[in-house]
């Protein structure tokens, strides 16, 4: 595994400017589309664009500081990651927002399963990559608004919800001290699509490609 460190946060992290979007602006094909940095996305469907801010983050336009008092940190990077998606599961903002940090993983990679969901969309888990560092937001949500992710990731038969363990840094180069949890897939219900004895990334394989590879 590469030094931790090795990349800068500007390597990492590149530049968010925008201020405010619209989750609708989102979406395609799985795993979907993401904005660039940290966002607060709200009930409505807004999205407002969140930077670094000492220890914590505060919103773009406003320099207010973002409240994560009693919010729960999952790393999402899937269909999770995109807004559009989160938007369009109706009841799981329970009136309020959804927070979105961005953070890289290091020695983890976003990984191709050989299987679907029942709408037959392939899906992804994370697998162990050593060499590899990816930037992927890590959700800050309610005590509801997890709860509710628990019934659509279908844990934990499908996806098991344990602790992150490894090292995550956020946007800021601030090594994460916060308890983070991850949904990983199940070797019964969410196999690793493996070719030629490695794991198909994410990162390399599309959509469309893969969705040719795996079995109906």
């Amino acid at each position: 595994m590469q030094s931790l460190g090795a990349e800068s946060s500007v390597d990492l992290f590149p530049p968010a400017t925008w201020i405010t979007a619209a989750a609708l602006s989102y979406g395609g094909d799985y795993p979907g589309l993401r904005p660039n940095g940290s966002w607060r996305l709200n009930p409505g469907g807004e999205l407002r664009g969140l930077d670094p801010y000492g220890t914590g983050w505060s919103h773009r336009d406003t320099g207010d500081p973002v409240d994560l008092d009693g919010r729960e940190f999952v790393l999402a990077y899937g269909s999770n990651a995109d807004p559009y998606k989160l938007f369009m599961r109706k009841g799981f903002f329970g009136g309020q927002s959804v927070i979105a940090l961005r953070a890289a993983i290091f020695g983890w990679a976003a990984v191709w399963c050989d299987a679907r969901r029942d709408d037959g969309t392939v899906v992804a888990t994370l697998a162990c990559a050593p060499s590899r560092v990816e930037v992927h937001p890590v959700l800050a949500l309610t005590a509801d608004q997890l709860r509710y992710m628990n019934r659509w990731e279908g844990e934990p038969k499908y996806y098991l919800r344990t602790t992150y363990r490894d090292p995550l840094q956020w946007e800021s180069s601030r090594w994460a001290t916060e308890h983070v949890e991850v949904y990983l897939g199940t070797p019964e219900e969410r196999p690793i699509h493996v070719v030629d004895g490695r794991p198909l990334l994410c990162a390399d394989v599309g959509y469309a490609e893969i969705d040719g590879m795996v079995d109906p």
